[in-house]
């Protein structure tokens, strides 16, 4: 019976396929990126995106010389004036209710409630900025003085930052979650006069700053100091009162127009040692937002009244910069978090439907959570909705491969989970770090929109290159426009490499970041002679298309006793599709001694016990069936049969896990902020199960 309703369904969709533009003009494409120059001893010669000609790619290269983000900001606040610019949704209250699992036990829920949105237009943003600049002049502060942001993603970071630069100040970022440390470091190493931070985190931070004896920075915060806070030691001051007191003020402002003033000092987090300050122009940041918003552009297109939901980190580049696209595209930034991003914690609902954007953007762990969460509520296996879903996945996979959508499938299968982005996405853009192929494939498939991934470096204001419409596989694409690269030869990967030239790839260009603030020897030993930057990552040139794969880092090898080598971050990328894995929850170990690999996996009680039922594990209970043989080589065995599906060698097929409930956080600092993991601090603290791993 279920395979007569399956077949005559897609009776139903083969009369209904059309054209999908993207994917049928992707399959004829052709050359990606073109090389320009010859290739040289040690090295590949220039590549550019292809279909440019010398004198487009020219004029690329030189928007720096235009007009800065803060000049042309000022021209669309004055043309936009009482359009809106930026949204938020201001907290009602929090909520915690209890449920009870099959098991009888109890798990605990918080449910935030939030307000209808608050809209504030274009020329106010530019007042605010304006006033803030002049409110810190009004503090003491003067041209040159460093002011640091330590808070979560918020309208007033935005304005923080805009109204620094109106000043000749600079802004210096650090993660909010990575760490008091990290902010002392930065504090201290850029000698910053000011620091923004949210009031609950003011305690804490005047604690640490009398222990290490920062004394220089008056703390600005924002929303509510806690009750009884003894801030003597400090000059505290709140945001809006700084806001307040520029309001007023005749103090003179600029709209910064020279190309080559530092203003921006981001601290990146490293897998090791102490976060670096890496230093940018203005020019290079409007190099570097012109750049990606052209390609935005060509992939999805423009039009009026655009919104787009801002939850990422806005001390990461990626989200800063596409901040700065926004404004300079005249949309609306509604302002949302990671939390409340989608229905399932927010009422009366999450940001994404709230103010339904045009453009989503998301690092692997956002979109393997949004994947997982729809795959936890298809029908289960085995009943005649789940054999309706699962061929129509594979219908519509195989008709986008040959350029063809699927209206019927689309209508009556996937409408609602694509419900989750809002009704008006036109591109889904990823960043970070590489999405897998399976994802990549299953958002293209299941949310029905285009998926880029993209590749970018702090250092590069997330220039280098990002996927055109209509891919299906982890790649990162083509070059953008103003962009040059090449592969330098390393002692694993060589230009001359076949069937695909291989190297650590170098980028060239205006949006090069101008050097490692107080490391001179750093800075030399990243940007070579003649403007490359070493990116530390090793690519792959497709030769024939010259599509741009990133397949590892320089230094993220790891040799086994057999002299192979394996791409570490490649295999976790993999090893993450396995269901019990949670979301970047794998670290692949390799013993210079033994011919085998193993690994850490992260999971979570629901993974854990979905997959225990799954493979028949009747008794199962949390958390001791994590310790069962069973499970464990069950586990084993998911994980090696996907390596054996994507074609891995022997080599690098997993033979022994141990499965943890552990979390891998910043603030425990087993990952970084971008959550990479630190392998050298995973080493140290899981030592004694890694030596069992290992052992004969």
């Amino acid at each position: 019976m279920g395979g007569c309703v399956v077949s005559l369904m897609e009776v139903l969709n083969s009369t209904r396929l059309v054209e999908h533009p993207d994917f049928a003009a992707r399959r004829v494409y052709g050359v990606i990126n073109q090389r320009v120059t010859e290739d040289e001893a040690d090295r590949s010669g220039v590549y550019r995106c292809a279909r440019l000609t010398d004198a487009q790619h020219v004029e690329c290269f030189n928007w720096y010389e235009g007009p800065t983000i803060l000049q042309r900001l000022a021209i669309i606040c004055t043309e936009r004036g009482d359009q809106r610019a930026m949204a938020y949704r201001t907290v009602e209250k929090v909520v915690k209710e209890s449920t009870k699992d099959e098991k009888g036990g109890t798990r605990e829920w918080a449910y935030t409630f939030l307000n209808e949105p608050t809209y504030i237009t274009y020329a106010e943003v530019w007042s605010r900025l304006v006033a803030f600049g002049r409110g810190l002049v009004e503090l003491g502060l003067q041209k040159g003085s460093h002011v640091a942001l330590y808070e979560d993603t918020r309208w007033e970071w935005l304005v923080t930052m805009l109204g620094v630069w109106t000043q000749e100040m600079i802004g210096v970022t650090v993660y909010a979650n990575l760490g008091e440390d990290a902010l002392l470091y930065a504090l201290k190493e850029a000698t910053c006069e000011a620091l923004v931070c949210n009031g609950k985190n003011v305690g804490k931070l005047i604690s640490l700053m009398n222990q290490y004896g920062v004394h220089n920075a008056t703390i600005i915060y924002l929303d509510a100091l806690p009750s009884n806070l003894n801030t003597e030691s400090h000059k505290v001051v709140a945001w809006a009162d700084v806001l307040a007191k520029g309001t007023p003020s005749t103090a003179p402002y600029k709209v910064q127009d020279n190309k080559d003033e530092e203003v921006l000092v981001m601290y990146t987090s490293g897998t090791t040692g102490n976060p670096k300050g890496v230093v940018h122009t203005i020019g290079a940041l409007t190099q570097g937002a012109l750049g990606l918003e052209e390609r935005l552009t060509e992939l999805i297109g423009k039009e009026e009244n655009e919104s787009y939901v801002a939850y990422l980190p806005a001390a990461h580049i990626f989200e800063f910069t596409c901040e700065n696209i926004m404004l300079l595209r005249g949309a609306l930034i509604c302002f949302g978090t990671p939390r409340t991003l989608t229905d399932t914690y927010a009422r009366p609902c999450g940001d994404l439907r709230a103010f339904n954007p045009f453009f989503f953007i998301g690092v692997p762990r956002i979109f393997e959570t949004i994947k997982k969460a729809v795959e936890a509520k298809l029908p289960p296996v085995g009943t005649l909705k789940r054999q309706v879903f699962d061929h129509a996945y594979q219908s519509r996979l195989a008709a986008l491969k040959e350029g063809k959508d699927t209206p019927y499938w689309n209508e009556k299968v996937f409408s609602l989970p694509r419900r989750i982005l809002g009704s008006k996405v036109r591109g889904i853009c990823c960043g970070g770090a590489p999405l897998s192929d399976k994802t990549q494939e299953w958002l293209s498939v299941v949310l029905g929109r285009p998926v880029a991934q993209g590749y970018g470096m702090t250092e590069s204001v997330c220039n280098a290159s990002v996927q055109r419409s209509g891919e299906l596989k982890c790649e990162v694409g083509q070059l953008l426009h103003g962009v040059e690269a090449r592969l330098l030869d390393t002692e694993h990967y060589k230009h001359t490499d076949k069937p695909h030239p291989r190297g650590e790839l170098l980028l060239r260009g205006r949006f090069v970041f101008k050097g490692y603030y107080k490391q001179p020897e750093l800075t030399e030993q990243s940007i070579l002679p003649g403007g490359w930057l070493r990116t530390g990552d090793v690519a792959e040139m497709e030769a024939e298309t010259g599509q741009m794969r990133i397949i590892g880092r320089v230094k993220a090898l790891a040799k086994n006793c057999l002299g192979e080598y394996i791409a570490l971050e490649n295999l976790e990328a993999l090893y993450c599709e396995c269901p019990v894995v949670a979301p970047n929850g794998i670290c692949v170990l390799v013993d210079p001694q033994q011919p085998f690999i193993t690994a850490l996996v992260l999971t979570d009680e629901e993974k854990a016990m979905k997959f225990a039922r799954a493979h028949k594990f009747e008794n199962a209970r949390w958390p001791d069936i994590l310790k069962d043989p069973a499970f464990i080589a069950a586990v084993t065995a998911s994980l090696a049969e996907i390596g054996r599906k994507a074609g891995k060698k022997s080599f690098e097929l997993l033979k022994r896990v141990c499965v943890l409930s552990d979390e891998w956080t910043p603030e425990n600092n087993l990952v970084t902020a971008s959550m990479k993991v630190r392998r050298s601090a995973i080493d140290k603290h899981y030592a004694g199960i890694i030596k069992e791993l290992f052992a004969d």
